[in-house]
């Protein structure tokens, strides 16, 4: 062996792995100069961005509508992934029309409050989200709170959209909880639909009934109706944003 193999197995040995790790485009960049693709990474598919699967009962039978989700950007829009078939109802005023059973559907799930999501974004949280742990959800449906079950009659006359998202905002209140790994789950406090993304739902958790910090190993959203669920799962030690622990 020679003194500059010996040397480079020496470095390796006593090197922490994490230093030879690829610096992510968020921490060696600052936002104005991220591309359009990088927000999109940042927002649909990062330690603070999950893309998992609305699990409906399989006798459900949602409307779903067939015009295509646009992409994420800075405006604040997130989506579900594209799907080469109909796609949920995304938009109450849009051209529906009648689907099948689906047992799944795509959705984003988002840790809206953590400071590079912010800075990705370029807006504020809607007042009385402030202090506390925000997670939003994209497209999610009407059709959870309680479309007909096949064979249980006709769907009833559309209601006024105010009074749709006020029930549809109860219905998520009360269906929604965040726990972190050996602690008791907190229920959503508050919800709000998110500002320049009208399917988007936003979650605010109090920090006071919930503590979280790195050395939470797993922390879990969970959204529960009679007639849906979505669980995603996020790992705090790995939502770090400049050096510091971004929540």
């Amino acid at each position: 062996m020679t003194r500059r193999d010996a040397l480079s197995l020496s470095i390796s040995i006593l090197t922490p792995a994490g230093l030879w790790a690829k610096t992510e485009f968020w921490n060696a960049k600052t936002p104005d100069k991220w591309s359009g693709e990088e927000i999109e990474k940042l927002t649909s598919d990062s330690p603070w961005a999950k893309g998992v699967n609305v699990e409906f009962q399989q006798d459900t039978d949602p409307l779903v509508s067939a015009a295509n989700a646009p992409t994420v950007g800075r405006a604040g829009q997130i989506n579900a992934p594209r799907s080469l078939g109909n796609q949920m109802e995304l938009n109450p005023d849009a051209p529906q029309i009648r689907g099948g059973a689906r047992k799944r559907e795509p959705v984003t799930v988002r840790w809206e409050s953590a400071l590079p999501i912010r800075d990705a974004l370029g807006y504020p949280l809607p007042s009385g989200l402030d202090d506390r742990y925000v997670i939003a959800v994209s497209s999610l449906p009407y059709g959870i709170m309680d479309k007909p079950r096949r064979g249980q009659g006709p769907t009833p006359p559309p209601e006024p959209l105010i009074q749709r998202q006020q029930r549809m905002r109860d219905l998520l209140q009360s269906a929604a909880t965040l726990e972190a790994k050996d602690k008791e789950p907190a229920q959503a406090g508050v919800v709000r639909l998110a500002p320049k993304a009208a399917t988007t739902w936003l979650f605010g958790f109090s920090k006071d009934l919930l503590t979280i910090d790195a050395r939470d190993r797993e922390v879990t959203f969970t959204l529960h109706t009679a007639l849906v669920s979505l669980r995603a799962k996020f790992e705090p030690k790995t939502m770090v944003y400049r050096g510091k622990p971004a929540l």
